[in-house]
């Protein structure tokens, strides 16, 4: 018999974002995961961040960063305008990758990104998180087991006001806009529930800049179901998601994309659940499994679903004409 390896995985943190912080705050809880080091644009900010951590070692560079030979896995954290070179330099120099989303700016990166991983044997996914929240698992599973009947239609969605000019969001060199970094969600819960969709219809209202401000649209999906999904940086959105079926319907509380609970309801008949929700931990454990494993991809979140997501994203700015300055 086998001895299960149960060595711990090193991280490497790549940028020192907000979302970097949130995964760092995740991996220290979990006891087979060590964060060895942290890079950053500038040494200070590396510093800065590993004094947070207690991160042993501060790259005032990516490059650096990716040539520690301490570091089994880069969490690639940065906006997603920068995601194609960053991990593809970290898969090149031996790193394992996980890479925050959207995964690229389109399908065409993307497809560069999971070649790169072949290429070098290294592990590679998409960080989408929600799909490995207990609570939309078990949504997934109460839906596919017939509890609601069948699917007519889901809809979800995710607005936050986000005025600033000059951020990110809404910057067309950091590929900004709406759909990539929050309408993503939306289409995200769908897919999850029922697949890959086979048409998809949006309309939109641009900035001045020329990136997605606010965004609505509805997916068709093979088996008849559609899915509504609108997202927007000028306002709140509800932030549930609602999953109609023929026999009852299920509403995820705010916010789906890493719900704590969700209510199911069957004519006069009510039930409401709380699953308990370990954020950005349930991925981070997933991939310290499939590399463990010996997997140069997920199980759950696949190369093939993330190209597939790409080229929907991709199709849906095609409708809203959002085409950023590096596509030119």
């Amino acid at each position: 018999m086998t001895d299960v390896d149960h060595s711990p995985i090193r991280w490497g943190i790549a940028s020192t974002g907000g979302i970097a912080a949130t995964m760092a705050e995740a991996l220290t809880t979990l006891p087979d995961a060590q964060i060895v080091a942290v890079g950053s644009r500038t040494q200070e900010a590396a510093d800065e961040f590993a004094a947070r951590f207690g991160i042993a070692r501060a790259h005032g560079g990516y490059d650096a960063l990716f040539a520690d030979d301490e570091v089994d896995i880069v969490y690639v954290a940065s906006p997603h305008s920068h995601h194609r070179d960053m991990t593809i330099d970290a898969l090149d120099a031996g790193r394992h990758v996980l890479c925050e989303k959207a995964f690229a700016l389109n399908a065409a990166q993307a497809r560069e990104m999971v070649a790169a991983a072949a290429a070098n044997g290294r592990f590679l996914m998409e960080a989408m998180w929600t799909w490995f929240i207990p609570a939309v698992i078990e949504v997934k599973r109460r839906v596919d087991a017939g509890e609601i009947g069948r699917v007519l239609v889901i809809d979800a969605n995710f607005g936050l006001p986000i005025r600033d000019e000059d951020g990110r969001h809404r910057r067309p060199d950091l590929a900004g806009g709406a759909l990539l970094d929050l309408g993503i969600y939306p289409l995200a819960i769908a897919r999850f529930l029922l697949g890959e969709p086979d048409e998809v219809r949006a309309l939109g209202q641009l900035t001045g800049q020329g990136v997605d401000e606010t965004l609505g649209g509805v997916a068709r999906f093979p088996s008849g179901a559609l899915a509504t999904f609108h997202s927007t940086l000028d306002g709140l959105g509800s932030g549930d998601a609602r999953i109609f079926g023929a026999d009852g319907s299920i509403a995820i509380e705010t916010p789906f994309w890493h719900a704590r609970a969700f209510t199911i309801t069957r004519g006069r008949e009510t039930q409401r659940v709380e699953i308990p929700n370990a954020g950005l931990a349930h991925e981070a454990a997933h991939v310290m499994d499939r590399i463990r494993g010996g997997h140069l991809e997920s199980d759950v979140m696949p190369w093939s679903t993330t190209l597939a997501n790409m080229e929907l994203l991709d199709e849906v700015r095609r409708q809203l004409g959002v085409v950023y300055p590096e596509e030119r």
